[in-house]
């Protein structure tokens, strides 16, 4: 876990509402993004975002300067805070200095607080029949044919997207995805994470 709360209560209607509020902006930005990890996994096996995660997961592939500037001003511009992680290192899969990973949250007491519940876009690479994208120091491997094409999956009262092989996209993050594990790491329990 990488945040010190879980989604219930309070922070589960934040959580809910950036949800929504970024994918929103995401459309309007004609980007293509998708659930991911958690997020994704409650929402289809238990039609809710877990209680127990920490925070809200979303993924797209990097989609240029220009359009990333774009996307970061739009999320600005709706009183959000975001912040642009950076690769630090290259390796085979990344440069130095291409993007991370976007942090959102709310903006609260005039902009002088965060919000406790951080939304993250993780920006992937296609390389060859993979995606490719780095969670802290660590890189995690997803076969491009189950990440697009895209389908629309409703949950309350919205629309998300979200891989069209879901099934296959949560085996190969968790294995057996249908039991609940309320004790999970990224680094030592998602299946894609080399």
């Amino acid at each position: 876990m990488a945040y010190d709360i879980t989604l219930e209560g309070k922070n589960n209607m934040e959580a809910l509402q950036l949800l929504e509020n970024v994918s929103k902006i995401l459309q309007k930005n004609n980007l293509d993004y998708w659930l991911d990890g958690g997020t994704l996994l409650g929402i289809v096996r238990e039609n809710r975002l877990l209680p127990w995660d920490d925070d809200v997961d979303l993924s797209m592939f990097d989609p240029g300067e220009r359009s990333l500037s774009k996307l970061v001003k739009s999320i600005k511009k709706a009183g959000l805070r975001v912040r642009v992680k950076l690769i630090k290192s290259n390796d085979e899969f990344f440069q130095e200095n291409d993007i991370r990973v976007l942090k959102i949250r709310n903006k609260k007491v005039f902009g002088l607080i965060k919000g406790k519940v951080c939304l993250e876009i993780f920006m992937r690479k296609k390389i060859g029949k993979n995606t490719y994208c780095r969670i802290g120091k660590t890189t995690q491997i997803i076969p491009y044919k189950y990440c697009f094409p895209l389908k629309t999956i409703a949950f309350q009262g919205h629309d998300y997207l979200a891989p069209e092989l879901t099934n296959e996209y949560l085996t190969c993050k968790y294995g057996d995805w249908q039991t609940p594990v309320k004790k999970w790491c990224v680094f030592s329990d998602d299946k894609s994470m080399t």
